[in-house]
């Protein structure tokens, strides 16, 4: 699978270019998805994506450290 990002003049990743065919692979898991997702879990998946392009989300290895450092074992 090959990748190709378009960066803005800041650096930020703005868009992805990927191949026909990954796109088509894509496309067909999504569909199938789609089809195994309540439209409860397809709205909380949609917010979730809102919420990452908007910047509210977190990197996973903070979340993790945060995580570990309130462990009480």
């Amino acid at each position: 699978m090959s990748i190709q990002y378009i960066i803005d003049a800041d650096g930020k990743k703005v868009a992805v270019i990927v191949s026909l065919e990954e796109w088509e692979y894509l496309q067909a898991k999504l569909r199938e998805y789609g089809e195994e997702l309540s439209p409860e879990e397809i709205a909380a998946s949609e917010a979730a994506w809102e919420d990452y392009l908007s910047g509210k989300t977190r990197p996973l290895a903070q979340v993790i450290k945060e995580q570990l450092h309130d462990r009480e074992d």
